[in-house]
């Protein structure tokens, strides 16, 4: 090596040095050096494999970030089984998953394996209900055409509309540099071209913001999953016994585990409800108060009463909207469960004890008091004394209720809709 060439060396490294003796000084510095090398380099691949060759006719569908076989894409996925000529293939990061659905003989690939890999780099049409970096390896799906069929009508924003999150807080920043550079990453969660499934007009109005697509993206075909609620040859799971011979009242709460103090808020769910006063009305009245908490709430809620029990850990299997369907009473907060369970027409009450503290965490598509069609609560007392008097037959919301389906759902989608929504995806997205 000449001489030269040693001094460049020798200086390079001593810089590189010097550099990192900075760093080391403020560890927040060094994380953040960090993440922006790792999304350079992330993003500069994922950009870059935008023209590879895709196969317009592989579909592949994933959902529940990586980690199950439920929500919207399951359905389609299932009624594209049924399709001859439709090649789909199920994409998972759990092994559990593709054991099960090896066993049941449908197609499933490992979403980091050298095969699943190569699936996910060819395939034409993405159908997924979170984002690709969660319900994939998005890495390799920029030049594809994706479906998101989201994973419930809800109250929250979310993506680029929540102004609390990275993509909300670039799309609503002042020009700048930093905003393209922000921009430019929040998009690597999204393909070469975009469309969204809607339920309603008016849920489709806020649809472009959230997701970042053109208006036209925005298709309003309803909701797979909710088929369940119409067809019994759907129904995989056998529930526990008392879903079939009791009144059930669910208790379904959201998570509050993101924000400050989430983690406080987490551990107050039901934490101030008298169960011995509740379980005596229901002994009197004949029916369970069933908790199925959100799958990310760790902790389980434990009685001495039999006819109160959580099943939020022990029957994680159980879908949920088939327990929507044998309930015959949804007590919930913020939860997106309720617009579903709007279309069974029966009696919802809202346990919004501390309604001001999650606002302050959460930003909503809508004014709370416009769509939630039932009693709010906001104590033990309310909350039995309320739920007594709908035992009783006193049911003062079911036109509110109707009202506020209509919001969610438009008429031709208060119905069986998987049919149609993959006839619409092959004819105009997958051609």
């Amino acid at each position: 090596m000449e001489r030269e060439q040693v001094i460049i060396v020798l200086l390079c490294l001593v810089l590189a040095i010097q550099v990192f003796l900075v760093l080391t000084q403020d560890p927040k510095r060094i994380k953040k050096v960090f993440t922006i090398a790792r999304r350079l380099v992330w993003g500069s691949v994922f950009y870059l494999l935008k023209p590879f060759p895709k196969d317009k006719g592989l579909m592949i569908f994933g959902g529940d970030n990586g980690a199950g076989f439920s929500g919207n894409p399951k359905y389609l996925f299932l009624e594209a089984q049924k399709r001859p000529g439709i090649r789909a293939v199920w994409i998972t990061k759990s092994g559990d998953v593709y054991k099960k659905l090896k066993e049941q003989g449908l197609p499933v690939e490992l979403a980091n394996s050298q095969k699943g890999m190569w699936t996910q780099l060819r395939a034409g049409t993405v159908v997924l209900s979170y984002s690709i970096k969660e319900d994939f390896n998005a890495i390799f799906l920029a030049g594809a055409t994706s479906v998101n069929l989201w994973h419930g009508v809800g109250l929250k924003r979310s993506w680029f509309r929540n102004t609390l999150s990275f993509s909300g807080k670039a799309a609503a920043a002042a020009p700048s540099f930093t905003k393209k550079m922000n921009m430019w990453w929040a998009c690597t969660n999204l393909t070469r071209e975009n469309y969204v499934i809607s339920t309603s007009e008016e849920v489709g109005e806020y649809y472009p913001a959230t997701y970042h697509v053109p208006k036209e993206h925005v298709i309003n075909l309803g909701q797979a999953r909710n088929d369940v609620f119409y067809d019994d040859s759907l129904e995989e799971q056998n529930l526990p016994d008392f879903f079939h011979e009791k009144k059930v009242i669910i208790y379904m709460p959201t998570h509050r585990n993101y924000g400050r103090g989430g983690q406080k808020m987490e551990r107050n769910i039901g934490k101030n409800i008298d169960y011995g006063k509740l379980s005596a009305m229901l002994e009197k009245y004949g029916w369970v108060f069933v908790i199925k908490q959100h799958r990310w709430v760790t902790h389980t809620t434990r009685t001495q009463y039999p006819n109160i029990i959580d099943i939020t850990h022990e029957n994680y299997d159980l879908d949920p909207q088939l327990i929507l369907k044998y309930s015959d009473l949804v007590i919930t907060d913020y939860s997106s469960c309720y617009t579903d369970f709007l279309l069974l027409d029966r009696p919802v009450m809202f346990f919004c004890y501390d309604l001001d503290e999650y606002l302050d965490r959460w930003e909503l598509n809508f004014d709370y008091d416009y769509v939630t069609p039932g009693p709010k609560v906001w104590n033990s007392d309310q909350l039995i004394a309320e739920l007594e008097k709908i035992l009783q037959g006193n049911d003062e919301y079911e036109e509110e209720r109707q009202r506020v389906k209509r919001v969610f759902y438009s008429p031709w989608n208060q119905q069986a809709v998987t049919g149609k929504q993959l006839d619409y995806i092959l004819e105009n997205l997958v051609k």
